[in-house]
């Protein structure tokens, strides 16, 4: 997520696999190992007036190491429904996201929602190697100026939107809880075959390989190997489309931001191409860039095959295209959607490699070199160490927004310039490809980060992660004095 993060600049400057198939073969029936996935199909209508989505949703979960005796969804609109957060991001009307006519295997199934989570109960264990398949009936209204999900003019906007279903690994069920800060959404890689129902005249921008064209009334949209499905349903926004080698690259803009659209939509090309070099090649046949502030939190966001981001950013010397929003969510695509990690435990890991990422495009592509800006958000860090305690290795909820923005997003970025100076950038950059290569449509850990990372080097760089990432040195230091 950008949006704080350029809050959090200008304070430092003031002081694999299957993708679109028709059949989804892998998806249904044909589970391998390691790539046996949950497979969603659902059913979604949209009806503006309401600004409500219903429909039916059913996903087919496999049962690996041990019997599963329930299991968990996110409902994570329900947080819209009784705000708890700041007012800054309070809706202005409430949301929800509502289930129904719960079925496991066919046979109604005890289930219980509280605040953003639901607990289904299964009427027979499911033991490893099998899968089982739970249904429900969902509604969704849309929350107006929720966060991330909203309704703005003739679109809407929709991440988390559905019941998804919770990650289960050898820690447990993640069933964190919702919070503004960061971005709570650990998920796991799944295949999806959704079903749109929407008024004539609305485009679908989705996670998925779409028409640009207005849709008839329905459209099934397939996807497969992604950690979520987002969408944008709308009638007010028109494309740029181009192609980075053999991706297709979607840029939308709203009326008003002709002056930007082309430059940005270069931009995006550029940095499919850059990243794509020097990070590994991007899996996907297309990825949209979605322009506009339309709802607190949406304009920098990340999703598999879809990003959002301003069209301007305010500058020293006045506003100017939004290029680096772009290059950093869509940096995302390798860090978060391609390599995952818990972003929830450790939001480092994604949010600080695609900082670099984002200056490394800035630098390389556009001639902006701003590393000076990063060495001074490392000196902050120091301090904020000194007095709060926290490092940059911490879960979500330790974190207040400007120490989650200096922590999870600067210090890791410059901690990476640190070692390209050290080892050399060509040496970082094939930490980073090896990392992608290895990790990828999986989920990472810290530990694995550092692993790559010496085994590329050639020699143990924990020390120097114990450094930047949990000021191990500096608290020792500071217990000896």
């Amino acid at each position: 997520m950008k949006r704080r993060f350029l809050f959090f600049m200008a304070l430092i400057l003031a002081g694999a696999p299957l993708l679109q198939n028709p059949n989804l073969a892998q998806a249904e029936g044909k589970w391998r190992g390691a790539e046996r996935r949950p497979y969603y199909v659902i059913d979604a209508r949209y009806d503006e007036a309401s600004t409500k989505v219903t429909g039916h949703l059913s996903v087919k979960v496999p049962v690996e190491k041990e019997a599963l005796s329930q299991v968990y969804f996110h409902l994570y609109p329900n947080a819209f429904a009784d705000w708890k957060w700041g007012e800054e991001s309070k809706p202005k009307q409430p949301g929800y996201l509502k289930v129904k006519n719960v079925r496991v295997d066919g046979v109604q199934a005890h289930n219980k929602t509280k605040e953003t989570l639901l607990k289904v109960d299964l009427p027979t264990p499911v033991h490893p190697g099998k899968t089982t398949q739970v249904e429900m009936d969902y509604e969704l209204k849309l929350p107006k100026g929720g966060m991330r999900l909203n309704k703005y003019g003739n679109t809407a906007f929709l991440a988390q939107w559905y019941p998804m279903l919770a990650v289960k690994d050898r820690e447990g069920w993640h069933t964190d809880p919702y919070t503004t800060t960061g971005d709570p959404f650990y998920s796991q890689m799944s295949d999806f075959e959704i079903t749109f129902h929407v008024p004539e005249g609305y485009r679908l921008i989705t996670s998925a390989k779409d028409s640009p064209e207005p849709v008839d009334s329905e459209v099934t949209l397939r996807q497969a190997n992604v950690r979520d499905f987002a969408a944008v349903i709308s009638k007010d926004y028109e494309p740029v489309q181009g192609r980075a080698g053999d991706v297709q690259v979607n840029l939308w803009y709203l009326k008003g931001m002709e002056d930007v659209a082309q430059e940005l939509h270069q931009a995006a090309i550029s940095g499919m191409e850059f990243f794509g070099k020097h990070f590994g090649k991007y899996p996907y046949q297309e990825v949209d860039v979605v322009l506009g502030e339309t709802g607190y939190g949406i304009a920098g966001m990340e999703y598999p095959g879809l990003v959002t981001s301003l069209d301007k950013i305010p500058t020293r010397k006045g506003e100017r295209p939004a290029v680096n929003v772009v290059a950093h969510e869509l940096a995302h695509q390798w860090w978060y959607g391609v390599v995952g990690n818990n972003q929830v435990k450790e939001p480092w890991l994604d949010e600080g490699l695609t900082t670099f990422s984002e200056f490394l495009f800035m630098s390389e592509q556009m001639g902006e070199n701003e590393q000076d800006l990063l060495v001074k958000a490392a000196e902050r860090t120091d301090r904020i160490h000194e007095e709060k305690g926290v490092t940059s290795v911490e879960s979500l909820y330790k974190y207040s927004d400007p120490v989650y923005g200096m922590m999870v997003y600067t210090r890791p970025a410059a901690m990476l310039w640190k070692l390209a100076d050290e080892l050399g950038k060509e040496k970082v950059l094939e930490i980073l490809s090896t990392y992608y290569d290895r990790y990828r449509f999986q989920t990472a850990t810290t530990q694995d980060f550092v692993q790559v990372a010496s085994e590329v080097a050639g020699k143990d760089l924990k020390p120097f992660f114990d450094h930047w990432l949990y000021f191990k040195d500096r608290s020792m230091s500071k217990k000896k004095g």
